[in-house]
């Protein structure tokens, strides 16, 4: 029965042997540094490497490793070479001094034997790992840095000269403030209801691109339908359409653009007229100049047909009343639609309200009809307008979709006129 025993092995004796044998060799002194060293699972196993293999060249061809700039004479500690330049020299010393000296007295070398030097080497707390004894007792420092001169001298750099340009910098005008004037294309434009003829929706589209096309930035509308409305917002990329639907089926009819970058809508309403024996809602919005923040308001109308003249003047009627309601309020007013009289309509409307035509339309000295040709869709305006550029519009794709001209013109506002 075998019987193990708590105190010295057997094999200890033989072991023993080997170690003195092996002090006596520096081979084996090397290689049992080498071998402890692999045996840890040290993060600095690379270091004890280096200092193993200097150590066996001391210990074996008599060479020492110098740190550049020290002298010969003064050896350091083989793991304080790591990291650091150094130089090759053969001493004077003893080959066999040199072994006895290094030869350990254990039987292995542990880690507590060797102390790295390398830039980032840290103490190693706890048990006997930090210990100073033995061969490797402190890793001195590394040799100072010394700073040498160049002999070269510094080049100082030219001064800096300021040039002056030739050039003169011109201010930049101001941009637009409350109370500016401010232009813009303004028009009126009955499409033709798809109840009134075929290809409603087509023509819709035809005509939406001639608004964009044409730069028209505020347009009112007459007889719209729900699917021509549909087109309408489709196509007119970059404007507002109101009221929409929001007015009821009756107040489809008659829809105000508006190019969103320019204006925005701060209010809206309406007033219910006659129209082909039918109550019908005028709609009014309420725009804001987006760069000056100036105000106005706009109308947008279509009265009865043919011989309801009855129905005619009691819209006009009406209209007016809206018109001076909104002057009121000290911002200009515009209205347009197709109005179903040549001049009727706008010599009553501009005497009683002080509006003047795109065309030049005016009540000064009784009714002056403006510049022809004469038609049934006006635009008009009061409060600091004044309107240039009028035209009657039969262009392509105008004529081709629609029973009326596409009337619209320049129109320069100036807040408080």
């Amino acid at each position: 029965m075998a019987v193990h025993h708590t105190g010295d092995h057997p094999g200890q004796d033989t072991d023993a042997a080997q170690a003195g044998a092996d002090a006596g060799s520096s081979r084996g002194a090397g290689r049992r540094y080498t071998r402890s060293m692999l045996r840890r699972n040290s993060p600095v196993r690379v270091s004890f490497a280096l200092a193993s293999a200097a150590t066996a060249l001391t210990l074996t061809l008599g060479v020492v490793l110098v740190p550049q700039g020290q002298e010969p004479g003064t050896p350091r500690a083989a793991a304080d070479l790591v990291g650091a330049p150094v130089a090759e020299r053969v001493t004077t010393t003893s080959r066999d001094s040199e072994r006895a000296t290094a030869a350990p007295a254990a039987d292995e070398v542990t880690e507590s034997d060797v102390t790295t030097a390398g830039p980032d080497a840290a103490p190693v707390s706890g048990g006997s790992r930090g210990s100073d004894t033995g061969r490797g007792s402190g890793a001195a420092d590394l040799p100072a840095y010394t700073v040498q001169d160049s002999g070269k001298p510094i080049t100082e750099l030219p001064a800096l000269r300021v040039r002056t340009s030739d050039q003169v910098l011109r201010k930049l005008p101001p941009g637009p403030v409350p109370g500016d004037p401010f232009t813009f294309q303004i028009g009126t434009l009955n499409i033709l209801g798809s109840q009134h003829a075929r290809n409603g929706t087509g023509r819709a589209a035809a005509l939406a691109g001639a608004i964009a096309g044409r730069g028209v930035d505020l347009v009112g509308l007459q007889e719209v339908q729900d699917d021509q409305l549909a087109v309408l917002r489709a196509r007119l990329d970059g404007y507002s359409i109101w009221p929409g639907q929001s007015l009821g089926n009756q107040g489809v009819r008659l829809q105000i653009a508006f190019r969103d970058s320019l204006f925005e809508m701060v209010d809206s309403g309406s007033i219910t007229t006659v129209f082909d024996f039918q109550q019908r809602p005028v709609p009014w919005v309420t725009l804001r100049e987006r760069a000056t923040g100036a105000e106005f308001h706009v109308i947008d109308v279509h009265n009865s047909p043919g011989g309801q003249e009855a129905g005619r003047d009691s819209a006009t009627g009406e209209e007016i009343g809206l018109i001076n309601s909104l002057k009121s309020t000290g911002k200009p007013v515009f209205i347009m639609g197709d109005t179903n009289e040549h001049t009727e309509f706008a010599c009553r409307v501009a005497a009683a309200t002080g509006m003047v035509g795109s065309n030049g339309l005016n009540a000064s000295g009784g009714c002056n009809a403006g510049a022809g040709p004469i038609k049934i869709d006006h635009v008009l305006g009061v409060g600091g307008v004044d309107f240039s550029d009028h035209v009657v519009d039969y262009g392509a794709p105008v004529a081709a979709s629609t029973d009326h001209a596409f009337v619209h013109a320049t129109v320069t506002v100036t807040p408080g006129g």
